[in-house]
């Protein structure tokens, strides 16, 4: 049995329906090869790039980017050539070109915004604005780059959720991962307390987490009173440390000096306090 009498017997079975049958049954063949061909890449080229992670010259999150970017390559140019068979073997090719005379104007603004949002990608990749990982503020959005391609940048906030902003968006970047990150930690000290103490319990907990935190790359120090404010003066101490690593080192520097003070009695603020009132009148505040 040959392809002429399969199709003469599936004409006959299908009747006036054949064409439409043979029609739709290319495209969800072409569909599905182009799916099939579309996953099967990416993880080709993932495997590919995560064997590049071994040497230890090349930088993770470079290659990451690289990644997610020549997946979306791939795939956009496989769906590409499947829409170019569909219309080439499937439809007739000059009736979609006819076709194109009413609806060439709403495709020619649909290309123009795809367009830019894809020339943005490519300089935003040539220019190294941010790579994956990077901790980037997007027009007041804010979140660890989780996906970059070249039509679309995808963003995880610490909430868990995702941003999908167009490239052709994007007009200001603001990149928290570049460079060391300084860590500036205010404590109010109350005026009744000894300055002296004060400075060498700071300086003992900034002496004490000297070369113990892999994180800190400048150690901290203790720069003075920074101001007088009513209820209490300021006490600021500074410190630097890698990319977003920042947080967590002023979380420790607090957490030590409240321990240093709790031992030593040092207040933060006064728990005597005289409140005045408009009439005159004064009250004496609670002891404790």
């Amino acid at each position: 049995m040959n392809f002429t009498d399969i199709s003469s017997r599936m004409h006959g079975f299908f009747g006036d329906l054949y064409l439409p049958v043979l029609f739709a049954a290319k495209i969800i063949g072409i569909l599905i090869i182009s799916i099939s061909v579309v996953k099967l890449g990416s993880v080709l080229i993932r495997k590919m790039f995560e064997k590049q992670k071994s040497f230890k010259y090349l930088e993770t999150k470079r290659l990451d980017t690289m990644s997610t970017l020549l997946v979306s390559v791939f795939r956009y140019g496989v769906y590409v050539i499947a829409a170019v068979i569909i219309l080439s073997d499937v439809f007739d090719l000059k009736s979609v070109l006819a076709a194109a005379g009413i609806g060439g104007i709403a495709l020619g603004f649909g290309a123009q915004s795809l367009i830019r949002d894809v020339i943005s990608g490519f300089f935003i990749i040539l220019e190294d604005q941010y790579v994956v990982g990077d901790l980037i503020t997007i027009d007041g959005l804010t979140g660890t780059v989780e996906e970059m391609e070249l039509r679309i940048t995808r963003l995880r906030n610490m909430n868990g959720d995702l941003y999908i902003i167009p490239n052709g968006e994007i007009k200001k970047v603001i990149n928290h991962t570049r460079g060391n990150k300084a860590v500036i930690v205010d404590i109010p000290v109350a005026y009744s307390a000894d300055v002296n103490m004060v400075f060498q319990l700071a300086e003992r907990v900034c002496a004490d987490m000297d070369g113990k935190y892999d994180k800190i790359v400048e150690q901290p120090k203790v720069l003075g009173i920074t101001e007088l404010g009513k209820e209490s003066m300021n006490l600021r101490i500074f410190a630097k440390t890698l990319p977003n690593e920042q947080w967590e080192i002023e979380r420790i520097i607090r957490l030590k000096i409240k321990e240093e003070f709790e031992k030593n009695n040092v207040e933060f603020f006064e728990k005597n306090k005289i409140i005045k009132y408009e009439g005159g009148s004064a009250t004496g505040g609670c002891n404790g």
